[in-house]
């Protein structure tokens, strides 16, 4: 935010002596008012031929507009808003801390002469040590000191002479790096080894709980966990990241929900019998968590065990840390069990964590259900003032946002023996012995390894950009008019042509994070801008980086063998009189568009991602209404106002 804050400011300077330039030229007298309000405003592109609109330039300029109550009539060339941002790009930071070791408690130092291992990047493998079976609290990989590209790797400095119950107190490099410094380091692990792990319950008595990210659908379904998992097995299906969507209708929830099933059943190869229950959740911020445990103990009860299952990066072991301090876990072992790594960098657990099931008797379902009897008038006060606050702040969204409080009926530990009594000494209890006879006939809650979705292009993408592809607060669709031959780019991670329409306009919701930067431009230059731009603001994603090579290592954008056709019938009379989307293109994991086409058209539409990968048309759209969610279009532009999130009318 202050880089950005800063650039507007140098910008400004650079720019306000030509701010004029459009006050004292003189418009063709036999022109009408309109073409002159927009010839003007073509004028401000000047500087970038073939470029009919772009997020970057208008909104990092509109500043300049109201603080000198003037118009910026000619956005600056390309090489000025690069030299502003080399100027204001933070110095460089190395990339590994130095002495990183120091923050485990079992690193003793080095000395004198092996002072240059001690900032080394892995420390000092040793393949000699022979590997431990304890696993890492973080991913659940077997921790050893054998080799830095595997995973459990943790440098022979720290491994060497630790004894078991120790090792269980510490976490490998690779999650010691994504916990403290957000560093993902590259790891060698084979996809097979992946569908190998979670193979193993193919046999097994269990319910599968099957997570899906909701603004990658049905991106982050994967199509081969049918075949994995088995024809017959009990499903639990949970869409997360509900809070990001917008509302566009007091019963968007229940739609959600009918999207998300179908999606599953289209393309996850279940069949509608499997799908015992259906959740919308927010692992983040705690939505649905509570009524997903109570359909857990309603329905699967204590029968056996439970497996969270899903592409990378879809929520999995955010749902772990979760109900690990629950009512779904055994109270002792909540202090036990430690949480699973959590991370933007895709495939984060690398096997499986654990923790026991608390056994839903007829009696702790009671006072389960008391003690949410008793918070259900506080939730209610809670919700009524955060919709009071968004209908007084229409740009707040963080006050739109779905939210949960998941808490705790049973705290008080039994069966646990002191650990500071001195009939058993003063050793404690630091790990969970789950071959103790408590925990024999127990049922467990696994964490999977993430699948990668062969759609998904987040391998492609590196940490900066995953952090900045990532939403944190709800989604503001943003509206453009597109006609025919021209192109839109969403960032430089998809573009999409308009390659036939019967009318003039035709009218696209982009729905993706804020700061990825929109730009229109002809069809037929397409190719050329997208070659110029590449790795500047106007595009953002992929960002060039430090290193220089970065752009020449991106695949760029490949087009779908066959163009994607849709049609509009007439104006149907529905209870609503609104214009409801008629359908979404994916485009992987970058986001999605909604199309709203005038009515009796047909429109021919051409997309590009890179690989070709992620693009499906989902009928019926996600959010349908969102023509709700925008304003009117903004005045010669195409783009329209997005200064409402979301609604609460009926």
């Amino acid at each position: 935010m202050l880089k950005t804050s800063c650039f507007i400011k140098r910008l400004n300077e650079n720019l306000y002596c030509t701010c004029k330039r459009l006050q004292n030229t003189t418009a063709n007298a036999n022109q009408s008012f309109r073409q002159k309000a927009w010839e003007a405003a073509r004028e401000r592109y000047v500087n970038y031929e073939h470029v009919h609109y772009s997020s970057f330039l208008e909104h990092n300029l509109a500043p300049l507009g109201k603080m000198k109550h003037l118009s910026p009539s000619v956005f600056p060339p390309l090489h000025v808003l690069l030299e502003i941002d080399r100027k204001m790009a933070p110095q460089s930071i190395p990339p590994y801390p130095k002495n990183w070791m120091e923050d485990y408690e079992f690193y003793a130092g080095g000395s004198e002469g092996d002072s240059g291992l001690i900032d080394s990047k892995h420390g000092t493998p040793d393949a000699s040590v022979s590997p431990s079976t304890v696993p890492c609290n973080g991913c659940g990989a077997h921790l050893h000191c054998a080799s830095s590209s595997m995973p459990g790797y943790i440098p022979s400095e720290i491994f060497k002479g630790r004894s078991d119950l120790e090792l269980r107190t510490i976490t490998c490099q690779r999650c010691h790096f994504l916990k403290h410094y957000n560093i993902a380091l590259d790891v060698e692990v084979p996809a097979s080894a992946y569908v190998e792990t979670i193979s193993r319950i193919q046999d097994k008595f269990a319910l599968a709980i099957i997570i899906v990210d909701l603004l990658d659908l049905p991106g982050s379904i994967w199509p081969g966990m049918q075949q994995v998992l088995g024809a017959k097995r009990p499903v639990f299906l949970v869409g997360n990241k509900v809070d990001l969507l917008p509302r566009d209708s007091n019963s968007y929830l229940n739609h959600v929900q009918n999207c998300l099933k179908d999606q599953f059943v289209q393309h996850g190869g279940f069949d509608a019998l499997n799908i015992k229950n259906v959740s919308l959740i927010s692992a983040k911020t705690g939505f649905g968590i509570e009524e997903l445990i109570t359909k857990l103990h309603k329905i699967w009860q204590y029968k056996g065990d439970v497996y969270l299952l899903g592409c990378t990066n879809v929520g999995k072991s955010t749902l772990f840390n979760i109900l690990l301090n629950s009512d779904y876990c055994r109270p002792e072992a909540s202090e036990l069990v430690h949480k699973a790594t959590t991370c933007a960098w895709p495939g984060t657990t690398l096997q499986m964590l654990k923790f026991p099931i608390l056994r839903p008797s007829d009696m702790r379902v009671y006072h389960r259900f008391k003690r949410l009897l008793s918070e259900r008038a506080q939730r209610a006060s809670l919700e009524k003032l955060r919709r009071d606050q968004a209908r007084d702040s229409p740009g707040a969204t963080e006050s739109a946002q779905l939210i949960g409080h998941v808490g705790r009926t049973f705290e008080q530990r039994t069966n646990v023996d002191d650990a500071f009594a001195m009939a058993t000494g003063t050793k404690p209890i630091t790990s969970l012995n789950e071959r103790q006879k408590e925990y024999r006939q127990a049922r467990w809650v696994f964490d999977t390894p993430g699948v990668m979705q062969p759609d998904q292009i987040t391998p492609l993408l590196t940490t900066e950009e995953l952090l900045h592809l990532q939403p944190t607060r709800m989604l503001k669709p943003r509206a453009l008019r597109l006609a025919p031959n021209m192109s839109l780019f969403v960032g430089g991670l998809a573009r999409i042509d308009l390659i036939e329409l019967n009318s003039d306009w035709a009218k696209l919701f982009v729905f993706t994070v804020d700061i990825l930067p929109l730009l229109v431009t002809d069809t037929v230059q397409a190719d050329a801008i997208y070659k110029r731009y590449l790795g500047t603001p106007l595009l953002g994603v992929p960002l060039p980086g430090e290193d220089q090579t970065r752009l020449h290592r991106w695949p760029g954008l490949q087009c779908q063998t066959e163009d994607i056709v849709v049609q509009s019938g007439g104006p149907v009379a529905k209870e609503r009189s609104e214009k409801r989307l008629n359908c979404d293109i994916t485009l992987s994991s970058a986001g999605w568009l909604g199309l709203l086409l005038p009515d009796n058209s047909e429109s021919v539409w051409r997309v590009w991602t890179p690989q070709a990968a992620g693009v499906y048309v989902r009928q019926p759209s996600l959010i349908p209404l969102a023509n709700r969610l925008v304003g009117k279009r903004i005045r010669n532009s195409l783009a329209y106002n997005t200064s409402k999130p979301f609604v609460y009318r009926k």
